[in-house]
């Protein structure tokens, strides 16, 4: 079938050896082919002749000849030769102890891209023409040499294809580390509503266990002077950390007892705040409340006990709380800015 217009037949019937399936040798050289789809069952090959056609890259149908043991791929316009196609060669070599491959007058290139036939030609067992040493367009200088002369001496021509390698792992390696500190950056950014998220979860795990319900988060025991103060907390705890403190002018039913309400509304409450500054010795319901504290601290229904102090030294600190003392977190509110928006996280941690 050499030198026949066989590849017009190919293209629209694939079958058309099918009535010589027993044949040994194939040659379809000088047909002008650019691709073969399929050749059949051709179970008993073991030459096929592709020599002087128009492949640019060796057919995926030549690897389904499982009996082959010669390729003649001269004379055409092949660059270079895949992976795939080069283990299989291997595999064909291994298999029958011998594989024949021509490859001569082909225009191969030798480049970066191409590296893997060129140390594929050095390291095969499979017979090539001319010693694997054909002619090839090394694109790195701009001129021809030959196949082996270049793998032997890899790093000469192919400098730059190592260069390539380290750039592209020195830019994965950057994206990685900033990767990293971008995720340190957050969670140190956001560590406070880390350990909240996770602490409030745990508290209300333990409640649910324990059967505990409150209808309030806070009570916040304050004298006339943390008014202000205490408009500031409640805009943190309620408006920004969205829960619920307990206020007498709010939250107290009119008509009962004030010993009552006030007894009742810690009782309901998670956590109390004590706000301590200099006007607390004049509140006559400060030690009620510090007292109620204590019993429900004892009884084991109240939580946390915060007190937060407020331009009063911590020896005027009233005398009743000494005996709650170990169980008391205290907070002396800072001045500077920076100091202020820690003890905001410090109390939101520990409450919730």
């Amino acid at each position: 079938m050499k030198e026949t217009q066989l590849y017009r037949v190919l293209q629209t019937n694939s079958s058309i050896f099918s009535l010589c399936s027993n044949i040994k040798n194939l040659d379809i050289s000088y047909t002008y082919m650019l691709k073969i789809d399929s050749l059949g069952q051709l179970l008993h090959l073991t030459e096929l002749h592709l020599s002087h056609n128009l492949f640019d890259d060796i057919p995926e149908v030549v690897t389904q000849i499982n009996s082959l043991a010669k390729l003649d791929l001269s004379h055409n316009q092949l660059t270079t030769i895949r992976k795939n196609i080069l283990n299989w060669i291997d595999t064909q070599h291994t298999k029958f102890g011998c594989f024949e491959l021509y490859l001569i007058n082909n225009p191969l290139i030798c480049s970066c891209d191409t590296t893997t036939f060129l140390r594929w030609i050095l390291t095969t067992e499979v017979q090539l023409d001319k010693n694997g040493n054909y002619s090839c367009w090394v694109s790195s200088l701009k001129k021809i040499n030959y196949t082996r002369n270049v793998a032997e001496d890899f790093h000469h021509y192919f400098v730059d294809c190592d260069y390539t390698i380290w750039i592209k792992l020195g830019i994965s390696l950057l994206v990685s580390v900033l990767s990293t500190l971008i995720c340190i950056t957050l969670l140190y950014n956001f560590r406070w509503r880390i350990d909240f998220f996770f602490i409030r979860n745990i508290w209300r795990f333990a409640e649910n266990g324990l059967e505990l319900n409150f209808d309030y988060d806070v009570y916040v025991s304050f004298s006339d002077d943390c008014i202000s103060f205490v408009k500031e907390l409640q805009k943190k705890v309620e408006d920004e950390w969205s829960f619920k403190i307990c206020f007498e002018d709010r939250d107290f039913v009119v008509g009962e007892s004030i010993a009552t309400e006030r007894a009742t509304a810690i009782h309901k409450c998670r956590h109390v705040i004590f706000l301590v500054s200099p006007s607390i010795v004049e509140n006559e319901w400060a030690r009620f409340e510090i007292e109620r504290a204590k019993y429900e601290k004892f009884s084991k229904n109240l939580q946390k006990i915060v007190v937060i102090t407020r331009d009063i030294s911590l020896d005027n600190i009233p005398i009743e709380f000494s005996s709650i003392w170990k169980d008391v977190i205290l907070i002396q509110w800072p001045i500077k800015k920076d100091e202020v928006q820690m003890a905001w996280q410090k109390l939101r941690l520990w409450f919730f």
